[in-house]
């Protein structure tokens, strides 16, 4: 490699860590704000007693797993794709919390398959942790858990099938594109009523 190439190499990992740290900032800031506006309104609910009190909590709750689940589940797929050693830069401007590109072109069928089980991975790792952390003993902790179980099921029902084709042969692009058609509105279906039944029996 000649000295302008290790230089712009140098130059490319250099922008793609301050990207990254940019994107790491702005999503802890996003989760902590969440986490602190759930945990008000769940301690507002716990001591006040009041029906809106209990109906804000659990709105809280909602957007809150939602928020930690993508945000962990695309950090999951990066650091899939890293440990790996995919070619996955960060992305410029990341789109909600799409935050880097999978160079398919540019990387084998294992290390889009390391980068594909890493989202599920960390939205399960997410669900045991609540699980773990949360005594469980109001509605709004109930549906916070309810929330992360869904968003693992509902990613697990997409993902796990695109995953066995791809290794079994299939080209990833293609394989994506067909799920999206064939799967529809199915995997959020399937996770938003695995989620109800989970609350239901917490509650």
């Amino acid at each position: 490699m000649s000295a302008a190439e290790t230089t712009d190499v140098e130059a490319r990992k250099k922008r793609d860590n301050t990207r990254l740290r940019k994107i790491a900032i702005k999503h802890a800031a996003i989760v902590l704000a969440s986490f602190t506006l759930w945990g008000t309104a769940d301690s507002w609910a716990a001591q006040s007693g009041l029906f809106l009190a209990e109906i804000v909590s659990l709105i809280n709750a909602i957007f809150a797993g939602v928020i930690l689940a993508y945000i962990l589940h695309e950090w999951g797929h990066f650091a899939g794709a890293r440990v790996s050693g995919a070619v996955s830069p960060v992305a410029k401007e990341p789109v909600s919390f799409f935050m880097f590109n999978f160079k398919d072109e540019l990387n084998t069928r294992g290390q889009f398959l390391s980068m594909s089980i890493g989202g599920p991975l960390a939205n399960w790792g997410l669900f045991v942790l609540i699980f773990m952390l949360l005594p469980l003993n109001t509605w709004s902790q109930a549906m916070l858990l309810a929330t992360t179980f869904a968003i693992a099921v509902s990613v697990s029902v997409f993902e796990f099938p695109v995953i066995n084709s791809v290794m079994y042969g299939e080209k990833p692009t293609e394989t994506i594109s067909k799920r999206q058609r064939e799967s529809g509105n199915t995997p959020r279906t399937v996770g938003i009523i695995a989620g109800a039944v989970l609350w239901l029996l917490a509650i």
